[in-house]
């Protein structure tokens, strides 16, 4: 089991978000691709969040980096964000040797 804390920034086109924190717990006892899982919240640029909790797959590419597909479920918030409810699904290539990778997230959420 691998767990580990990854913060990103950014901007959204909708939401104002400008930053998120991740805790992500992969499980690497069996074989690729590698179930991952956890929790995130997400910053908006006046101090609004909006919290998820997420699951997908982790899988090793011959260079050595890894696609990673998540699902996102929002789970609330503050602010403009309280009762916020809806599903996001994220991608990426994440690259263990260079820490400056791109997340693609696309949704829907209501608030």
């Amino acid at each position: 089991m691998v767990k580990q804390r990854i913060t990103g920034t950014g901007q959204s086109n909708n939401l104002d978000i400008v930053k998120f924190i991740a805790v992500s717990t992969m499980n690497t006892t069996t074989p690729p691709p590698f179930s991952i899982g956890g929790s995130c919240t997400y910053y908006a640029d006046n101090g609004d969040e909006f919290y998820a909790t997420f699951a997908g797959t982790s899988t090793p590419n011959a260079d050595g980096t890894l696609t990673v597909k998540m699902t996102h479920t929002i789970t609330g918030g503050t602010g403009k964000f309280k009762n916020a409810k809806g599903t996001l699904i994220g991608n990426t290539i994440a690259n263990l040797r260079n820490p400056t990778n791109t997340i693609i997230v696309k949704g829907d959420i209501t608030y």
